[in-house]
């Protein structure tokens, strides 16, 4: 009878006794051969008895394999791991090895957000106005290292308007707009400055210091007038109705008005030594009368006639017209003569001389404008007054030349001279004024400008035949 028997893992038969004792010395023989071999590659010890501690006698264990794991792979899914580079390197926080860009602050850099940013310059410097360095991105339009005329203190190219006054460009304020102290255009408010500001109370601004014109030095405009009644204008004093005009100027009695229109019912009637100009900025309408005319020589005083006539006054810029000959006027047997230019004044007209026992006056000459004046008629054989002479009236602006008074009607003997009961002559009309009127939109004449000379005067109260004056010229 045999007994059974178990093959070793090492090839030599044992006895079986029992697994508990089997087992050890299978244990300590694997451990020898893992323990002999110098590779890496893992051997798994195989149990193929999975005993529970009951003896066994017709079990046998099989000699097992090592499991060799090859680089790279592992029956177990588990994978080496190569070391991973990191992204920092001890480079780029070494003084002197730091680049601007990488995004690695290093060396003498500030920043460094790879290229411009809203806190960093393209330079890795940190943003700031007034580096010298223009970043757009933190809303740097230039950047001057400081104000010049091209870039304000906060890095922004000077622009009126933007609240910022840069004393080195030409602004003397910003209001960001216009207010009571700063114009629209950054300049400080003044009234004549050419620049309009309403907030500030101005009603127009010519940029002018002409204190007289369209626009005062208050920067209040001129009048804009319409005449509906009868009005009287002075160019000696530059008043309207005994009012003061602010847009008069005297130096070139100008009047200055922002429209002029006289109504049909509208009479004005312009006095006074001076010529007048009317400039408007707008426009003229006359529809009823501009009147310039010069006055009627004045009558001997009736009943007696004993008070020679006086000359007519002249229209604005023209010329007073002669007194008349006899008591009251030139106190002499001639008439005065009319008033003119001078150098060129009407002829008075002279007294008759006796002829045939008869007397009588002579008339005064006409006053000369363009033209010269009418001589005055000789009365029975009484020597004719003689015409002023021709001047022109542009330029300057000058009216028209008074007639000369008329002679004495003589009443006494030959050679006796004045007597009391002689007719006196009459006076000379006065010469027609003269006006300009200039507008930057329209005039618009359907009424009548009159600018003619006065009449001589007449002897209609007087029962003798005194020579009359000479009419103004027109």
């Amino acid at each position: 009878m045999s007994r059974p028997k178990h093959r070793g893992t090492l090839g030599r038969v044992l006895p079986v006794v029992s697994t508990e004792v089997e087992r050890p010395l299978l244990l300590a023989t694997m451990l020898v051969a893992l323990a002999a071999c110098p590779s890496d590659d893992a051997v798994t010890p195989v149990d193929t008895e999975g005993t529970t501690g009951e003896p066994s006698t017709t079990s046998t264990t099989e000699p097992t394999t090592p499991t060799v794991t090859e680089p790279g792979t592992s029956s177990s899914e588990s994978t080496a791991t190569e070391p991973t580079a990191s992204e920092s390197t001890a480079a780029d926080t070494t003084e002197g090895d730091a680049i601007c860009g990488d995004g690695l602050v290093g060396g003498d850099e500030e920043c460094d957000d790879r290229g411009e940013s809203a806190t960093c310059d393209p330079d890795c410097t940190a943003a700031i106005c007034g580096d010298g360095v223009v970043n757009q991105t933190a809303g740097e339009e230039c950047d001057d290292r400081g104000p010049s005329e091209t870039c304000t203190e906060t890095c922004l190219v000077p622009s009126c308007g933007d609240g910022i006054v840069d004393g080195d460009t030409a602004e003397e304020c910003d209001d960001q707009g216009e207010s009571e102290t700063c114009d629209a255009d950054c300049t400080a408010v003044e009234c004549g400055d050419g620049v309009l500001n309403t907030t500030a109370d101005e009603s127009c601004d010519d940029g002018n210091g002409d204190d007289f014109d369209f626009c005062n030095n208050e920067c209040t405009p001129a009048d804009a007038v319409v005449l509906d009644m009868v009005h009287v204008f002075d160019t000696d004093t530059g008043e309207l109705d005994g009012e003061a005009q602010t847009s008069w100027d005297p130096t070139s009695s100008t009047w200055y008005l922002t429209g002029l229109e006289i109504t049909n019912a509208g009479i004005l009637t312009v006095v006074g030594t001076n010529a007048l100009t009317i400039e408007v900025e707008g426009d003229v309408v006359i529809t009823g009368l501009l009147d310039l005319s010069g006055g009627d020589g004045g009558g001997p005083t009736a009943p007696l006639c004993g008070t020679a006539g006086v000359g007519g006054l002249a229209g604005p810029g023209g010329f007073d017209g002669g007194a008349g000959a006899g008591n009251g006027g030139s106190g002499t047997e001639n008439g005065e003569p009319g008033q003119g230019p001078g150098g060129a004044p009407a002829s008075g007209g002279t007294s008759s001389t006796v002829i045939d026992g008869s007397f009588g006056g002579a008339g005064g000459g006409g006053g000369g404008h363009t033209m010269a004046g009418a001589n005055g008629l000789g009365n029975n054989g009484g020597t004719a007054g003689t015409g002023g002479e021709a001047h022109m009236s542009l330029p300057p602006l000058i009216g028209g030349g008074g007639g000369g008074g008329g002679g004495v009607e003589k009443d006494g003997p030959l050679g006796a001279g004045l007597d009391p009961g002689d007719d006196e002559g009459t006076g000379g009309g006065g010469g027609g004024g003269a006006v300009r009127i200039n507008a930057t939109a329209s005039i618009t004449v359907t009424g009548t400008i009159d600018a003619s000379g006065g009449d001589g005067g007449n002897d209609q109260d007087c029962p003798q035949n005194p020579g009359h004056g000479g009419g103004g010229a027109g």
